[in-house]
């Protein structure tokens, strides 16, 4: 991880920092441009470190952006600078927001956490029967991660795939262990259009989105036209930044087809933080670690002990003083991405880089900890 030094009297000089943010033409106080500068350095450093054609951020402090910006090229064949409007696909942080969407659901007492999966997908196997959708939110169900499938050109592909695997849909029974599952979470598309009468991306617009003022969230879809979309980039063997191949994700927008900006993800944690979206008790329960202990199935061996706790959607982790914070990460398609919340602190950062590999939760916390004393 970078080396972090928190910035003196942060919280006075954000303050600032988002006054002149909202007044165009004003000269920004000192403690304004310490704060805009010491975030833009470390900027340049993580891009440095990565190697990232660009990174884009935006932090939140008390509840206001603060900052939103970038450094670099958000794609490089036309040199479009990153800024913090730029659009990426944030792959697993898709995640976050259908959390969310479950849990506006369970508060109205529309759907249950103990529901079963299989009774809003009835084309399951019977071997699924036992799946519940809090399984699903903790990574317990024993999906598998993937089924084998490319692309999807209809969503029910995903469950007719599942279908065809019947009892060795699951790798364990639901409960038993942790195992990672994106298509798992795809299926949450079906639950929630069932539960809320509504099309999924109109609810994401209508329910999370537009409350939490994110503007350029959207779903994936190939055929449409995003303003400010960036591209994202892997490096071939001598080391050289390559386009990244085409990926169609289309009907797994729940788990990792969503497009967004570090603007539009530190809104919806600060949304989050607010109670703008969810009740603060459902808040709190959406974000408590649920497992005793988060052990990772291993199919020819013991579980694997892991060191962060699972809430509903979110990872749970502490940082170097101690300090407890929710997150979720994203890479796919070029682009590695991470959303980090610390709701204590009332402290929210989003970070994208266009490269992959990139380690975004220590470039993440690296940025986080100038904020922090």
């Amino acid at each position: 991880m970078l080396p972090s030094r928190p910035i003196v009297g942060w919280r006075s000089a954000c303050a600032v920092a988002a006054c002149v943010a909202m007044a165009p033409g004003v000269s920004a106080q000192p403690g304004a441009d310490r704060a805009q500068g010491a975030i833009l350095d470390r900027l340049g450093e993580i891009r440095r470190a990565s190697g990232a054609p660009g990174i884009t951020a935006a932090v939140a402090v008390d509840g206001e952006i603060i900052f939103s910006g970038g450094t670099g090229w958000a794609e490089l064949e036309n040199q479009a600078p990153a800024s913090g409007a730029t659009v990426h696909n944030v792959a697993s942080i898709s995640k976050v927001m259908t959390a969310v969407a479950v849990m506006q659901l369970v508060e109205q007492g529309t759907l249950s956490l103990e529901g079963r999966l299989r009774v809003y997908l009835p084309a399951l196997p019977e071997s699924v029967a036992g799946v519940t959708l809090r399984q699903v939110l903790l990574h317990t169900s024993g999906l598998r991660s993937s089924y084998g499938l490319t692309s999807i050109g209809r969503f029910a592909e995903l469950i007719e795939a599942i279908a065809r695997a019947g009892p060795n849909a699951l790798r364990f029974t639901p409960g038993a262990f942790w195992a990672y599952s994106s298509d798992a979470f795809n299926l949450l598309q079906a639950v929630i259009e069932t539960a809320s009468g509504i099309d999924f991306e109109l609810y994401m617009r209508t329910r999370v989105w537009e409350p939490a003022e994110m503007p350029r969230t959207a779903f994936d879809v190939p055929s449409r036209i995003v303003p400010r979309r960036g591209r994202g980039y892997e490096r071939d063997e001598a080391g050289n930044r390559v386009n990244i191949a085409f990926r169609d994700l289309r009907h797994r927008y729940a788990g990792f087809g969503m497009l967004s900006t570090a603007g539009d993800l530190a809104r919806l944690g600060v949304a989050i933080n607010r109670g703008a979206l969810l009740k603060r008790s459902t808040v709190a329960q959406m974000h408590r670690a649920q497992l005793d202990s988060v052990k990772e199935f291993v199919a020819d061996g013991a579980p694997r002990p892991l060191d962060f706790g699972q809430a509903l959607g979110w990872r749970v982790d502490t940082d170097v003083a101690g300090r407890r914070y929710v997150n979720h990460t994203g890479a796919i398609k070029g682009v590695g991405s991470i959303l980090i919340n610390y709701p204590d602190e009332d402290l929210v950062v989003a970070l994208i880089a266009n490269i992959q590999p990139f380690d975004a939760r220590a470039h993440g916390q690296a940025l986080a900890q100038l904020f922090l004393q």
